[in-house]
């Protein structure tokens, strides 16, 4: 790869700035466009700031698929589906049952915990070469079992993470106890705990403004910001980006790296992205008198926990279809109620003060798309409540495809 190739990545989020990376060690001319004033702004900010590379299970599964006729009827708070006769979300909604099968939940599952790995293998490599300052800590994390049905969703998520080399423990009650004191307080019955204690926390954000003043200072990457992309225009020369702003930059290769925006893009090339918009929540809050210092998973409230030193993080709730990105006050009292029901002295809930509401790109199957859609443009988007986790994983797999195609 010389520099007199050119590549412009849409979407300053972590996505797209871990693509931007991946491209310029490779030798390509950058330049990252992000309509926000700074990177990470958007889902990267107000994620559970997990990398949570041994909790990969895919959402579309049969226990969901059990789950529906309440969803429909509204009863799960945590989990909502607005139905509309939109003939793009009926299409996905149909694509999302299909892989609610248990064959298809393991597969989709394993897909993703295999690039889990990779990504975990890549951001040691980045960090090796380019130590990040994003409040790194290697805090473990612990999914908490209530039932005996999370008992054996736990038993096959252990089994496939063995498969990818990532280790997993599942602990009795009294065991988990010991190794999370914190988890004495909880009001359910727990059957137990699987406990991966090699999972880490960071500040999402954090991390994506360290890497672009790399990016910038190491390998003369251009960020523009506060621009907004109105279109991509193959020619037989190279791809033509259209701003917003009247303008237009000619590239040899597009990346389309703008989370559940990608289709504003890719749809009038002729090519439709499978992703859907999914709105979650998140809180912060001091932390309490008996906050975990490993980062909790509550699969039945649909919540995490993050420990940020003096303040906790909660992270969770998905609503799917017609909606916006307002923090309406109902779904963030109710996630709050959750996580004070989950772990009462985890936080001060009385005193929230910072809540976020946003998009999560989510696909039918979970897996990510990193792939060429046409000649010179590639699109990374699709990764749901996993793109801190997956970030550099799909990067990298960017990169080797965009190095076969040149």
């Amino acid at each position: 790869m010389t520099s007199e190739k050119s590549a412009i990545v849409v979407g300053g989020g972590i996505i797209g700035v871990t693509s931007a990376y991946t491209l310029a060690r490779d030798g390509w001319r950058v330049t990252l466009i992000e309509r926000n004033h700074a990177v990470g702004l958007g889902a990267s900010f107000g994620n559970g700031r997990q990398l949570s590379y041994s909790h990969t299970s895919a959402l579309a599964s049969p226990t969901l698929l059990a789950h529906l006729p309440q969803l429909v009827l509204g009863h799960d708070e945590a989990l909502r589906v607005n139905f509309s006769f939109d003939a793009q979300l009926l299409g996905w909604t149909a694509r999302f049952l299909a892989n609610c099968t248990t064959r298809a939940h393991r597969r989709n599952t394993r897909a993703v915990s295999m690039l889990a790995v990779r990504s975990r293998e890549a951001m040691a490599r980045l960090l090796a070469k380019h130590p990040l300052d994003f409040d790194r800590r290697r805090s473990g994390k612990m999914v908490l079992l209530h039932s005996g049905n999370d008992l054996r969703a736990a038993r096959q998520m252990q089994a496939i993470n063995a498969v990818s080399g990532i280790e997993q423990r599942l602990l009795e009650p009294e065991e988990a106890i010991r190794e999370e004191p914190a988890l004495a307080q909880c009001t359910d019955q727990l059957v137990g705990a699987l406990y991966s204690p090699g999972d880490e926390t960071g500040n999402c954000q954090a991390f994506a403004a360290a890497l672009l003043r790399v990016l910038k200072e190491k390998f003369d990457v251009s960020f523009r910001h506060g621009e907004e992309v109105d279109g991509v225009t193959p020619s037989s020369s190279g791809e033509v980006v259209k701003l917003a702003s009247g303008g237009e930059m000619s590239t040899d290769l597009v990346v389309i790296a703008n989370g559940d925006r990608a289709n504003d893009l890719a749809a009038p090339l002729g090519v439709r992205c499978p992703i859907q918009p999914m709105k979650g929540y998140s809180f912060i809050a001091p932390a309490g008198p008996e906050a975990p210092r490993r980062s909790i998973t509550d699969p039945t409230r649909r919540i995490v926990f993050t420990n940020l030193g003096d303040e906790m993080l909660v992270a969770g709730n998905a609503e799917l279809g017609p909606t916006d990105c307002a923090i309406e006050a109902g779904p963030l009292q109710s996630m709050i109620a959750a996580a004070r029901s989950a772990l009462p002295m985890a936080a001060d809930y009385a005193k929230v003060h910072s809540g976020w509401a946003g998009y999560r790109p989510l696909t039918p199957n979970s897996q990510p798309i990193t792939r060429m859609v046409k000649p010179g443009i590639a699109v990374n988007a699709g990764h749901g409540m996993l793109g801190w986790t997956l970030a550099m994983g799909s990067a990298e797999r960017l990169a080797e495809i965009v190095r076969k195609a040149a």
